[in-house]
């Protein structure tokens, strides 16, 4: 075997043996907290969570969240961030191989004997034309780690996004049943005002011909007025929902289409919760944080490389004459091949020191991770306590609400025949209002635990 042949051989071996000189602990996947339980649940298989607009029967629903996934802005962004870390992680994978350049110029001038000798100037033409090519060779790894980095950083900002989508479609389907309720609550308001003019008229009539005191009218007065008070404030708010709603939808201001009723809403409540520990495969935001944490963790390693001498290869190639006659041939060919070796030998700790700092900074990423996962576990617990008690509420409500209209029927028939005063029927009357919108919140509330149970869940996305 020629000599030639075997430095080639001998280069290629310690080139290898020394590519597995990695620094840096191989990342693996954090122990989430143990133990937890949920208090209103058994166990069930998440994997048949449908979408968003899957969930809802309500077609005016599933077009508010359609459109809010679709042309919200902060989504956009979203995607434009992460398209920008998909292209990033990209760029600094490329570090990872040879780097081909070019490099001419052409010229040439005069520059007298004396000048010749420092040497300041040229004398005659120039012609050059190179290929250069340069390979920093990534034996302790600072360049894995870092294209590892950006790509954990690429995943994160997926999770994110996703997120973030879970986020702004559970808050369009929640301003959806808060806009609803409304919208309820104002046709209460109306139907009661309509029914507190008549009977204003009835008892001023009743006045008129000496059959009640003054106080009795006047009191029904001030009765009409307090409903009535009530539907500006409604259709303000009806406003201010409609407005914010079409924003999560990427639209500006306008009215919003209805569809069902809370009443006629049909969400199942039979959502599969799954065991704890499947959650962590399921929240996006739990993904984004573990996958934030990978990148830091591979900063570290960076660190670490940083320490180790750094070696690059440099190779030009091309030809080089002062006259173009005899540029490109065999006497102006060049060939030239350069290794470097550069390395820290004394910093006052600098470089020990930042090891020191990105390991910090993951165990800063670590805690983190562990509250959101402590945090992701108390939203279901929270979504499914909010929902049993709100279904409670709701049918407490429903019944008071009965009982209100028959206790107001009551009162006025005793009114109507002298046995009771003007005050037991508006103290019947403000139960009845207050029961009403009550009730109506409280199915409101039952809608949206619905909504954050499922958001808590990961699930839509």
């Amino acid at each position: 075997m020629e000599v030639k042949h075997l430095y080639r051989y001998l280069f290629f071996s310690v080139f290898v043996l020394l590519s597995g000189c990695m620094v840096g602990k191989k990342y693996s996947q954090p122990t989430a907290p143990t133990g937890i339980t949920y208090r209103d649940t058994t166990a069930t298989d998440t994997s048949s969570l449908v979408k968003w607009f899957d969930l809802y029967q309500d077609t005016a629903l599933q077009t508010i969240i359609r459109t809010t996934i679709y042309n919200n802005r902060d989504l956009l962004t979203a995607s434009a961030r992460i398209e920008e870390a998909r292209v990033q992680s990209a760029i600094i994978k490329a570090n990872l191989y040879p780097q081909l350049n070019y490099s001419a110029s052409a010229g040439g001038g005069h520059a007298g004997s004396e000048a010749q000798k420092v040497p300041g100037g040229i004398e005659g033409g120039l012609l050059n034309l190179f290929a250069v090519l340069d390979w920093e060779l990534d034996i302790w790894g600072k360049l894995r780690h870092s294209s590892r980095s950006a790509v954990a950083q690429f995943l994160s900002e997926v999770q994110n996004r996703n997120a973030l989508q879970a986020s702004l479609v559970a808050e369009a389907a929640s301003e959806y049943f808060l806009l609803r309720d409304l919208d309820n609550r104002l046709l209460i308001a109306q139907q009661t005002l309509s029914g507190r003019k008549e009977n204003t008229r009835i008892i001023s009539d009743r006045f008129s011909k000496g059959y009640v005191a003054e106080v009795d009218k006047l009191q029904a007065i001030q009765q009409e007025y307090i409903v009535a008070a009530t539907i500006p404030s409604l259709k303000r708010q009806i406003v201010i929902i409609e407005n914010s709603l079409r924003l999560l939808m990427g639209l500006g201001p306008g009215s919003v289409s209805r569809g069902l009723s809370n009443f006629d809403q049909t969400v199942s409540p039979d959502i599969p919760i799954g065991i704890p520990s499947l959650l962590l495969e399921r929240r996006p935001d739990i993904m984004a944080a573990e996958k934030s944490m990978q990148a830091q963790f591979e900063l570290v390693g960076v660190a670490k490389a940083n320490r180790l001498p750094t070696i690059s290869l440099t190779g030009i190639l091309g030809f080089a004459s002062p006259e173009l006659s005899s540029f490109i041939n065999s006497k102006g060919a060049v060939a030239n091949g350069f290794a470097d070796i550069t390395g820290p030998v004394f910093n006052f700790g600098q470089r020990k020191n930042a090891v020191i700092a990105q390991e910090q900074r993951f165990e800063q990423n670590y805690q983190q991770y562990q509250k959101i996962v402590l945090a992701a576990f108390g939203d279901v617990d929270n979504a499914l306590t909010s929902y049993r008690t709100y279904s409670e509420e709701h049918s407490l409500r429903r019944e008071q609400v009965e009982a209100a209209q028959k206790a107001l029927t009551l009162a006025n028939a005793r009114y109507d025949n002298g046995y009771t005063s003007y005050v037991e029927v508006i103290l019947m009357q403000d139960n009845l209002f207050d029961a009403q919108f009550e009730e109506s919140q409280a199915l409101r509330g039952k809608l949206t635990a619905i909504v954050q149970l499922y958001k808590s869940l990961g699930g839509g996305w």
